[in-house]
């Protein structure tokens, strides 16, 4: 019995905790950058993107594989710019980096325990701000608009 237990991802609690705090620092990096002049709903809506992309077979299953995946290739050719435009990912701005880890936080607990987040359906796996039109927006499913992203849905 011990074996199947170990077989069937046995995690000693400090690694455990080490990934949990290593997934909740990841979220709160895409938060801050991806969403920080945002209200909290814009927030949570950005973070339920990469939760449902973990969620997603179609996205790494950890939600720091999402938010840096790709970022090894190449400056922008990344899933988040901030990941890979070059630039220092050190927080500048205090009361916003605390919003987004005590966000981060909040979402982690969700996501850690199968809860559902609510901002969007789980089927929307895409974001980008008003300020640009990608070609890709027409190809997909407008499911939302939260302050100045607007969130999308594979057909």
């Amino acid at each position: 019995m011990l074996a199947r237990y170990v077989d069937n991802g046995f995690m000693p609690t400090t690694k455990r905790v080490e990934q949990a705090n290593t997934e909740r620092g990841c979220l709160a990096q895409a938060i801050y950058h991806e969403a920080r002049g945002e209200s909290e709903a814009g927030q949570m809506a950005v973070a339920n993107v990469i939760v449902n992309r973990a969620l997603s077979d179609k996205y790494p299953e950890t939600l720091c594989g999402v938010i840096y995946q790709n970022a090894d290739k190449g400056r922008y050719r990344c899933q988040f710019t901030f990941a890979c435009d070059g630039r220092a990912d050190v927080p500048g701005e205090r009361r916003a980096w605390a919003r987004s880890t005590a966000l981060a936080e909040a979402v982690y607990a969700q996501y850690a325990t199968g809860q559902k987040l609510d901002m969007l359906p789980r089927t929307a796996l895409f974001y980008h701000t008003t300020n640009v039109s990608p070609s890709w927006s027409n190809i997909y499913n407008q499911v939302a608009q939260i302050g100045s992203h607007i969130f999308y849905s594979p057909n």
